[in-house]
């Protein structure tokens, strides 16, 4: 007899099956708190310290009518912590001389796109990428381009439609804002859009694609994805709203103007991101960036517009025990049923990522965490590589050396059973509910 298979399901209320390699119940209840505040249905939450894993945890449900508990594997829609791939993308063809982000884009792009009244004045990819280009969110337009679950425009012709003078969904006053180029800083969903279309025309590959090849997989994202038909739809978190007391789902959904906002992911492949780029653009040997270029994107571009704004990255205030506050380098993202954040602090090497299926603000859960982030003790951490699965597996079986009892759910002392759901009680006081199968 052998164990074939290792079924866990926590026994705790609302905090689902987590392999976490330094527990905490101070911030599980942290987290749980802000969780019940702000009505999210359910979180995601990861820490990276130092090129590892040191926190993983998932809290709630992934589907509530079904059930279904949000696991570290779960996917969850980014919304605008999207644009740091659109951004890493146009870096990463500025690296190879396919752009260069100071240039009119007007020479890469088929058609032409200028600010009226202003048509002899450049827009810049940099400019795309810092919410200066006089480009405007035209959110009348944009609700057509939304597509259930995934958008039946593609990115080009949604480019092609709204940007050009002549184009279908072209409006002079709608469509931008009525200065120059580079002298007001507004923020551009439509912008970002812009700058992943100028990635796919000057690759010659489709956006979704390119960033396959050149991004995700270098990585090992393994789950993480542009559109809602590359996933199992089990593994992906429905969107929620509540109202009166209770949730109401959002069917999932998706928008032609993709690179702005649409990409999926997990935690655990977006460690794998924040570690790279507090590694100076390299993981696991892979580089996606030179660290010349990792550096150009947490620097200020636009400090008499902005003073926190890089290029899609930008700086926002956390807070921690001590009192005292910090600026991280990183983006937040909102869109129907979801909320997520994503931020980095390269000074203490630590990354940190929330990711919900509600609408409240997880801005506070962030604050947690990286107050734990720079007072926890690590015991243990997890080393990303391409099977970030097999780190866990690895922890589960460290953990099973520190069992100290087996209890039923009528709270008696057993031994091991197969096939029967036991409650294991491990060295550190973490409890899971666990089934073994016998093969």
């Amino acid at each position: 007899m052998k164990l074939a298979e290792l079924i866990v399901i926590t026994v705790l209320p609302f905090l689902s099956f987590a392999q976490n390699p330094n527990p905490s119940a101070t911030l599980d209840a942290q987290i749980q708190n802000e969780m019940i505040t702000h009505h999210f249905p359910g979180v995601s939450t990861i820490i990276v310290k130092n090129g590892e894993i040191v926190w993983v945890e998932s809290y709630g449900y992934a589907d509530i009518a079904n059930a279904i508990e949000v696991e570290d594997t779960t996917v969850f829609l980014l919304a605008s912590v999207s644009k740091l791939f659109t951004g890493t993308a146009a870096m990463q063809l500025s690296e190879s001389g396919l752009i260069e982000i100071d240039t009119d884009i007007n020479q890469y792009l088929p058609w032409y796109v200028d600010i009226p009244n202003f048509n002899n004045d450049s827009i810049t990819a940099r400019q795309l990428m810092t919410h200066t280009s006089s480009i405007k969110d035209n959110w009348g337009t944009m609700g057509t381009y939304y597509g259930y679950p995934d958008p039946t425009l593609s990115l080009a012709n949604c480019m092609e439609n709204y940007f050009p003078f002549g184009g279908s969904d072209y409006s002079a006053s709608g469509n931008f804002y009525g200065v120059s180029p580079g002298t007001e800083y507004n923020y551009s969903n439509m912008a970002s859009a812009l700058n992943g279309y100028l990635v796919e025309v000057s690759s010659g590959v489709p956006f979704d694609d390119y960033c396959d090849s050149e991004i995700f997989n270098p990585l090992c994202m393994k789950n993480t994805a542009w559109h809602y038909s590359d996933f199992d739809p089990n593994q992906v978190a429905t969107p929620y709203s509540y109202q009166g007391g209770s949730y109401t789902p959002y069917d999932q959904y998706g928008f032609a103007d993709y690179p702005d906002g649409q990409l999926r992911s997990t935690v655990l492949d977006l460690g794998n991101f924040m570690i790279a780029v507090l590694n100076g653009g390299t993981f696991e040997g892979n580089t996606i960036l030179n660290p010349s270029s990792v550096n150009e994107m947490l620097s200020f571009q636009i400090p008499s517009l902005n003073s926190a704004q890089g290029l899609n990255w930008y700086q926002t205030l956390l807070y921690h025990s001590s009192g005292q506050e910090e600026m991280l380098w990183g983006h937040s993202g909102g869109e129907k049923g979801v909320n997520t954040h994503l931020f980095i602090d390269a000074q203490n090497d630590i990354g940190l990522c929330v990711l919900t299926n509600g609408e409240g603000d997880g801005l506070y859960i962030c604050d947690h965490l990286y107050d734990h982030a720079l007072n926890m003790t690590v015991n243990n951490s997890i080393a990303p590589d391409c099977n970030t699965t097999a780190g866990i597996n690895a922890l589960v079986e460290q953990k099973e050396k520190h069992l100290v009892r087996i209890i039923d759910f009528m709270g008696r002392e057993t031994a091991f059973k197969p096939n029967i759901p036991l409650i294991y009680i491990y060295s550190d006081g973490t409890r899971e509910r666990v089934i073994n199968l016998e093969e």
